[in-house]
């Protein structure tokens, strides 16, 4: 998971505008492409999209530890 999202931020930081030969041959989105592996990855495994719960409003009881 972390390297998908390596990749996902690495081809984020490297998008830019293009301009002649360049921009007509870049048609494909890398940041998507990754962005949907990870969301199919999440899907998968059941998982959240946030990873995530909203936080519930009573807070969890600890048990005591034994003595």
């Amino acid at each position: 998971m972390n390297e998908l999202f390596y990749r996902h931020q690495m081809a984020l930081m490297a998008t830019r505008p293009l301009h002649g030969a360049s921009a007509r041959h870049a048609d494909f989105d890398l940041p998507g492409h990754y962005a949907d592996r990870i969301d199919a990855y999440r899907v998968r495994r059941g998982m959240s999209k946030y990873f995530a719960e909203p936080a519930s409003a009573t807070p969890p009881t600890i048990p005591p530890l034994p003595n």
